[in-house]
Formats: structure tokens, C-alpha cells, sequence
């Protein structure tokens, strides 16, 4: 048995024919006694060999307690240790039959295992659930043969009520899997023959187990009952009053009336368990489909029965923390309700599985689409639990509960209780309205109050969405952050760049920390990140720039925080490049013909001396958060194009009514951001395991005329300030496609006398600008320049 391989079924099959073989036969009756036993089996009356073989049985069944993988081997062992039982002497026959028990055991141990790993094994792996099943059901058949044994001797193996549930776990677990089997096919010849094999011996014992049903008044019967069926082992036990279908003492079948009008029976043949002619089976399509069934449980696959309501199934295992709840299903067809309870043994508590759209107007997003919502039908109690049925910790993980009651949703922690402050309240409106509105929309922001005794009441904010939180002190009146412990909200949310901007919120250190010569107390802004729009304000005579979050892919970063570099005058990123293409898009988006306060330059300018730096350049290819980035960014360029499209002669240029002035939407926009996508992928070839992102629409689709695009802006780079002019070999690139456009001062301007003056290659030709403090000249006021005869 150590040198063979047992687990193959080809060597099964060997072992199994040799040992059901009758013979051949010895005829000399001189040589062998016991002439009726075949010479092969010769050995099996020995019993020093029976000693040594069970003694290898048994240790090899305990090496393979817990290793159900190669089930065959437990048919083989169970084979041999029947046709030992059969053979050998009766003084013999205890210790073989102990070794008969144990691989009983084992089988029901192995099947417990399984059971357990399909249920917390995913639905997508079809293939590996119905490998399992199968499983199961060889391990059933090795049950089975743990009976096969001639009239005379059965009392050794089936001589209690114990045995007999034994065998209908085992006859039951058998028809179980193999209706739950989707592709029969799969069953081998094998398999087929072993099920035949077990049918048998099935029909074999049924004299015997009728006999000890009638003469423990068909206790067994009860108890497999109370163990099979979900809603027996709930309400406890079963004292029905069990009668045989047929006086036939081969007929397995009984049946017993349960409650007023539901009947149970059972074939201990076929192992079939009904209740009102109903087995075991699986949900229905309409109840799998239904969303509250697909939200919570997903495409988890359950084995039910007929529960103790009409029409309604109960899942067939328990499940969670070794079993301590059960799922009922019910589905009202003419109101098309599905209802979910779930039940536990223990406690007799019932929850109900609320619809999540109930609390819509009613909760924070983060309290509706991150958890499932049970009602403790007994308190009159709403928990919060995870969203996932298949969670770990699903029944105990109760972040929040809300008693019907008081109707305050609050933590499960008692020793630092906290409570949900109401959206509609004029505190909640408040503060939003002056800070949060900036980071998020209001169903994606919630706060929670807690009174501690050293910090008096406390406020906690919290925008899941984007992974942040703060805490209001109430005797302090600051707003801190979570992230950045030693800053705070600043009152004054305007720092002098980015105009109209609506979004973001400005961080400022607090007082007294951080304030020496090596940590210079820089500011903080935090910017969520989405979809970017702006609309012409008549008002402010400004565009007002929004930030769409609803369109954030969740898996990417939610927000960015830029540092305000107050001896600088500029903001940075502390991201590369994703930020500071961020960074250079917020400029681009918020830019006016007039300089921004505190960089002293249009966002325009800025926008493009970020995009030549080389915080924006990458050797590798952009992450899709770069790439929607840059797509936004080409699209702030005008939109080109022949009039007609055939033609050369005429140019459309289709300007973005969207708010951004048409002086700010530079020609270039377009051209820079291409480029550094060429250039990301340039040496792609080192990075082979990382994922390319799909190149935005823009760029793919033919709805920018590149050439042209490249001409105008050739055409118009003299009206440039050369801060925003594309870097040196894009221009190369430009010149030798295209031949520059001239104007008609310039076509004519030998014929006058006189040299055009041009900003932009005299104040701005080297880009910078030698400003001089007025107060320290003395030709202001201009006053003093004035005589009295032109007073």
C-alpha cells in the first residue's frame, strides 16, 4: 500500500475488482480448511497479517484525517477493511469493525470540511464547485460501504440510532450533490458502478433498519429529521409519528406529518428527503435576480429547502462562525416583494433584510452604499453591516446601529459613542456650506458628534469618497485635519490664484506649531479630482470653475494637496507627474488676461511653465489619472478645421463657449500635451509589465485638424508671451512642416519708415521683468511736476 498510489482511480479500480472477485477456488480440501475462501484472500484468515494490514489502515487514516483531496483513497481502505470483516475470524471482528467505524467517521468528517469549503468558495469557480460535489459523493458511497456486510454480522456495524442517521446522512448526501450536480457527465464509469454498488447495500440493510426504527419507536428518524431540515433544527425537536409506506421489508420509504398540513417522508434507499414533495434544490431565477438578493449575496449559490411557510425556501447549511444563522427566501408573486430573513439558532433572533433605497433620503451615501441594513424584528433594532454576505465578521461587524426608538444612528462602541448629526440640521447646513461644499456633494459628507470629558463636545467630518477626514472642536472653534494633524481649515478660504474656482479647500498651520526657521508653516490646499467645467459669470465678469467628482473612478486617487509656496509665490505639487499635470490644468482652467494675485502671472503662463517642467515629463507611461489629466487639457484648445473640408482656403476656428476667455485658450494646449504622450511611450519597451492605459478620444478622433492647429498657432505665436510658447523641438517640428502666416503690417512694413514696436521682443523677450519699488523714486507725487500755470 506504500509503494501504490491509491488515489488514482485506475489503481482503485485494480484494487476494488481483485478484492470483490469470487475465486477461483481451491479443490483441495487436504492443503486448505477453509476451501470456500479464495486463494488470494487466503491471507486474510491469518491474524498476525490482519494485525499488521489494519494496523497500516488505521495509520494510514490518520494521516489523511484532514486531507479530503484524494477521497479514493478512503473507498479503497473502506473496501479492504469490509471484505477483512467478512473473511476474518470472529475474534477478529471487533477490531476491524472499530476500523469499519473510524472510516464512517472520517467520511462524515471529510464531508463537513467540503460542504464548508463550496460555501465560502466564489461562484465563478463553476468548474471547482462541481469537482467538489463529486467529492462528496464518493466520500457518501465510502459511508455506504461501511455497511456492506452479510445479515448475520450487521449488528457490529448498525446496532444503534447513531448508525442509523449514519447511514441517512450518507444515502441523503449521495442524492444531495448528485441533483445539485449540473453536469452529470462528469460522473466517470467508475463513479457509476460504486453508486450501483452502494444502492445495493442500501437495499441490503433496509430489514435491519426497519427493525431497529420499529423498535426505537422511529427516534432515528426524528433526530435525522431535526438535523436535516433547517426549520426542525430551529424550533428544536421532532416527536412525529412515523408510519412505513409499504409493508415490504426491502421499501425504505416513511412519511410523517409535520405541523396541520405539511408532510415529511423519507427514502433511506434513495436517499430523498421531501417536504411536501419537495427536495432539496436551488433558488429560483426570479429570486437570484431580484437586487436586494444580488446586493448582499451576490452570486453566491444556495442549497435550499421547502421552509415551514408556504412558498418559501430556507438555505439547507448554516452558515457564519460554524453555523449560527440560517436564510430564508420568500417571494410575493403578485406584489413581486422579495423578503430575506435571517434566522438564528441560538438566540431565536430574526433580521430582516431592509432595501437600501428605503434610506436614500434619508442617510449619507456612506451609510446606505457600504452597508447592508438587518432589523432585529425582537428590539425593533437597525444594524449596519457589511455590504459583502461572504465577509468574515458578518454577523459581528456592526460599525452602527440605529434603534427605531430613539431614531439616532450611532456607534457600537459605547465607551466613545458617537451620533450621526442630521443633513437637515441647521448645524450640519452651516458648516457644509461654508467649507465641505468645497471637497464633495452633501450625500457624500456626514459628521458625528461624541461629548468627551476632556475635549468637551467633538465633531467628526467625514468625506469617505475621497479618504478624509477632520475634527471640529467646539470650544476651540477649529477645524483640524486628520491627515495633516497640525493644520487646520482656514477661516479665509481666498489665497490670490485660481479665481472662481469653487472647489478646494486651504489648510493653514495652527498657531504655535511648527513655527521655527527650519518648518516654514506653508499652507495646504486640497483639490479633489474629476471632470473640470467653467461657465462665463456675467457678475464677476470671470468664469466660475467646477469640479464634477460623481464621475472619479473609485480605484484612483480621489483628491490632490498642493503646497502654497508663499516665498515662491507658487504652487506645487507632491505628486509627479499626475499632480503637477493637475496642477498645470487648474491654472490653465482658472486663467484671465490679467495676472493672478499671488503669482503674479496669468494661469495661462503658469499652466505652460508646468507643462515644460519636468515634473510633467514622464519615461513611462502615463496612468490612466495622467491620461484623463491630459485629455482635459487638449481640450481647452479651440477647435479647428478647412472650411469646406476639401478645401484649404478658409479656416474655422470653433472657440470653447464654456466660460474660459478666447485669449486664454492657447493653440498650443493641444500640441504639448500630445507630445508627452509620445513621449511616455518611447521607452515603454522597459517597463513590460506595466499596464497602458488607453489613449483619451481626443486623441484618437479626427476632431482636431493637427496641422492647422500647429499653422495658427504659428501664426499667432508672436502674440505669445514666450513663457507660453511649446518648448524649442516642437517648434522645430512645427517649422519644417509649415510655412509662417504673414500678416499685412508685416508684408508692407518695408515701405515704411518707421519699426513696429512688439512687446514680446523687447519687455518680454528674456521672460522676466526688473520691477522696481515706486517708493523709493522721487518723481511721484506727479503733482510736484505741475506748475501753477497748468493748474
Amino acid at each position: 500500500m506504500d509503494s501504490i498510489s491509491i488515489a488514482e482511480e485506475s489503481v482503485a479500480v485494480l484494487l476494488i475488482h481483485s478484492i470483490l472477485q469470487y475465486g477461483p477456488l481451491s479443490t483441495d480440501s487436504d492443503i486448505f480448511s477453509d476451501h470456500w475462501c479464495p486463494g488470494s484472500h487466503q491471507q486474510l484468515l491469518k491474524d498476525h497479517f490482519i494485525d499488521e494490514l489494519t494496523s497500516r489502515l488505521n495509520h494510514h487514516l490518520d494521516d489523511c484525517e484532514l486531507n479530503w483531496q484524494n477521497e479514493l483513497v478512503l473507498v479503497v481502505i473502506a473496501m479492504i477493511t469490509m471484505r477483512i470483516l467478512t473473511i476474518s475470524n470472529r475474534g477478529k471482528q471487533s477490531q476491524v469493525a472499530d476500523l469499519a467505524l473510524k472510516c464512517r467517521r472520517t467520511g462524515e468528517k471529510w464531508i463537513d470540511l467540503i460542504s464548508q469549503s463550496i460555501q465560502t468558495t466564489s461562484t465563478s469557480a463553476f468548474a471547482e464547485i462541481e469537482e467538489l460535489r463529486l467529492k462528496i459523493v464518493n466520500i457518501g458511497i465510502s459511508c455506504v460501504l461501511s455497511f456492506s456486510i452479510d445479515q448475520d454480522q450487521i449488528h457490529c456495524l448498525m446496532s444503534s440510532n447513531e448508525h442509523v442517521i449514519s447511514l441517512l446522512k450518507a444515502a441523503t448526501t449521495i442524492h444531495d450533490n448528485i441533483i445539485l450536480e449540473k453536469n452529470q457527465a462528469n460522473m466517470s464509469t467508475f463513479m457509476r458502478t460504486m453508486m450501483r454498488v452502494s444502492e445495493r447495500v442500501l437495499v441490503m440493510v433496509q430489514p435491519t433498519v426497519a427493525k431497529l426504527l420499529q423498535d426505537t419507536f422511529y427516534q432515528s428518524l426524528n433526530e435525522f429529521a431535526a438535523i436535516y431540515w433547517a426549520v426542525i433544527k430551529q424550533n428544536g425537536k421532532l416527536n412525529g409519528e412515523w408510519k412505513k409506506r409499504i409493508e415490504d421489508v426491502y421499501d425504505g420509504w416513511y412519511d410523517c406529518q409535520y405541523g396541520t398540513k405539511r408532510w415529511i417522508s423519507i427514502d433511506c434507499i434513495g436517499g430523498t428527503f421531501l417536504v411536501d414533495g419537495m427536495t432539496v434544490g436551488f433558488l429560483p431565477e426570479k429570486i437570484t435576480s431580484n437586487e436586494l438578493f444580488v446586493r448582499v449575496f451576490g452570486n453566491h449559490i444556495f442549497e435550499v429547502q421547502a421552509a415551514e411557510v408556504f412558498n418559501t425556501y430556507i438555505s439547507k447549511h448554516a452558515y457564519h462562525d460554524n453555523g449560527k444563522v440560517y436564510y430564508e427566501f420568500h417571494f410575493n408573486d403578485q406584489t413581486k416583494h422579495l423578503t430575506i430573513n435571517e434566522r438564528h439558532i441560538q438566540t431565536k433572533e430574526t433580521f430582516q433584510l431592509i432595501p437600501h433605497r428605503c434610506f436614500e433620503t434619508e442617510l449619507p451615501d456612506a451609510f446606505i452604499s457600504q452597508h447592508s441594513h438587518w432589523l432585529n424584528t425582537n428590539n425593533r433594532t437597525l444594524e449596519f453591516r457589511s455590504v459583502n454576505f461572504q465577509t468574515a465578521s458578518f454577523l459581528d461587524n456592526k460599525l452602527y446601529i440605529l434603534p427605531l426608538d430613539t431614531k439616532y444612528v450611532s456607534t457600537t462602541d459605547t465607551i466613545n459613542k458617537q451620533v450621526l448629526i442630521n443633513q437637515s440640521s441647521e448645524f450640519f447646513q452651516r458648516l457644509f456650506n461654508w467649507y465641505f461644499i468645497r471637497l464633495d456633494d452633501k450625500p457624500y459628507v456626514y459628521m458625528m458628534q461624541e461629548n468627551t470629558s476632556q475635549d468637551g463636545t467633538i465633531v467628526h467630518i467625514h468625506l469617505p469618497r475621497l479618504g478624509i477626514a477632520f475634527k471640529y472642536s467646539v470650544s476651540s472653534n477649529t477645524i483640524t485635519s486628520r491627515e495633516y494633524s497640525d493644520m487646520c481649515i482656514k477661516e479665509e478660504q481666498w489665497f490670490g490664484t485660481f479665481t472662481g474656482l469653487k472647489s478646494g479647500l486651504l489648510l493653514t498651520p495652527l498657531r504655535g506649531k511648527n513655527q521655527g526657521i527650519g518648518n516654514y508653516p506653508y499652507r495646504k490646499l486640497i483639490v479633489p479630482f474629476g471632470k473640470i467645467y467653467s461657465v462665463n459669470n456675467p457678475n464677476t465678469k470671470h468664469q466660475t470653475v467646477t469640479i464634477e467628482c460623481s464621475s472619479m473612478t473609485p480605484s484612483l486617487q480621489q483628491y490632490f494637496v498642493f503646497i502654497l509656496n508663499d516665498r515662491l509665490r507658487i504652487l506645487q505639487s507632491t505628486d509627479s507627474p499626475t499632480g503637477w499635470l493637475y496642477l498645470a490644468l487648474l491654472h490653465a482652467m482658472t486663467s484671465h488676461p490679467l495676472p493672478d494675485e499671488y503669482t503674479g502671472m496669468t494661469g495661462m503662463e503658469r499652466a505652460f511653465q508646468l507643462l515644460k517642467s519636468a515634473g510633467c515629463w514622464s519615461d513611462q507611461p502615463f496612468d490612466a489619472h495622467s491620461l484623463n489629466i491630459l485629455g482635459q487639457i487638449a481640450a481647452i484648445s479651440p477647435k479647428v478645421d478647412y472650411y469646406p473640408k476639401h478645401l484649404t482656403s478658409m479656416e474655422q476656428i470653433d472657440w470653447n463657449t464654456s466660460g474660459t476667455p478666447y485669449s486664454m485658450q492657447h493653440f498650443g494646449y493641444y500640441s504639448i500635451t500630445k507630445r508627452l504622450i509620445e513621449a511616455s511611450h518611447q521607452l515603454s519597451f522597459m517597463y513590460p509589465s506595466f499596464q497602458v492605459d488607453e489613449i483619451p478620444k481626443i486623441f484618437q478622433e479626427k476632431t482636431y485638424n493637427e496641422s492647422l492647429l500647429k499653422k495658427l498657432y504659428w501664426n499667432y505665436r508672436h502674440s505669445y508671451n514666450p513663457l507660453t510658447r511649446l518648448p524649442v523641438e516642437i517648434e522645430e517640428s512645427i517649422v519644417c512642416k509649415s510655412q509662417p502666416y504673414q500678416s499685412s503690417s508685416e508684408y508692407y512694413s518695408h515701405i515704411t519708415n518707421y519699426n513696429a514696436v512688439r512687446l514680446v521682443d523687447d519687455l518680454y523677450k528674456t521672460g522676466e521683468m526688473n520691477l522696481i519699488d515706486c517708493s523709493t523714486q522721487h518723481w511721484l507725487p506727479l503733482s510736484q511736476w505741475l506748475n501753477n500755470e497748468l493748474n
